[in-house]
C-alpha cells in the first residue's frame, strides 16, 4: 500500500489561511482606480472654442476615489465633481431659439439635442478587461 504525504498540502493550507485577502483586494482596487483614471484622462478631449481658447477643465477634474473596505466589500473608482460633466457624457437638449434675453440670437439650423461623448463607455470595458489580471497579480504577491 502506498503512503501519501500531505504535509506540503497542509502547509499551503495554513499559508492561505494566514493571508489577508482584503488587503490584497484593496491594493488591487487602488491599481484599478489609477488605471481607470489614466484611461479616462487620455480619452477626455479638451473643448475648443471659436475665440481660440482651449478648455481642459473636465480632463483635469477626474479623480480617483479613496479605496474603502467594509467587511468583505472593497470599493473604489473614479469621479468628477464638475457640474456639467453629465451633460458632456450623456448629452443634453438645446433651446433652439427660445432665448428670452434681447441679446439672444437663435442659431440657424440649430440642433435640438447634442450627443454625449460617452467617455465612460470607452473606459469601463478596458478597466473590466484589466481588473482580473491586476487582482491575480496582487493575490500572487500575497501568496509568495
Amino acid at each position: 500500500m502506498n503512503e501519501i504525504d500531505f504535509s506540503q498540502l497542509e502547509k499551503l493550507q495554513k499559508q492561505m489561511e494566514s493571508v489577508d485577502y482584503t488587503k490584497a483586494c484593496a491594493s488591487a482596487m487602488n491599481v484599478i482606480s489609477q488605471r481607470a483614471l489614466k484611461y479616462i484622462s487620455n480619452v477626455t478631449k479638451p473643448g475648443h472654442y471659436k475665440n481660440g481658447k482651449t478648455g481642459g477643465t473636465l480632463k483635469k477634474s477626474w479623480q480617483a476615489e479613496r479605496t474603502t473596505v467594509s467587511g468583505s466589500t472593497v470599493k473604489g473608482g473614479i469621479y468628477t465633481a464638475l457640474e456639467y460633466a453629465p451633460y458632456v457624457e450623456f448629452g443634453h437638449r438645446t433651446r433652439l431659439g427660445k432665448g428670452t434675453s434681447p441679446k439672444y440670437k437663435p442659431k440657424k439650423n440649430g440642433k435640438a439635442w447634442v450627443e454625449g461623448k460617452k467617455y465612460l463607455n470607452t473606459v469601463v470595458p478596458k478597466v473590466e478587461r484589466d481588473a482580473p489580471k491586476i487582482l491575480m497579480q496582487k493575490m500572487e504577491e500575497v501568496l509568495k
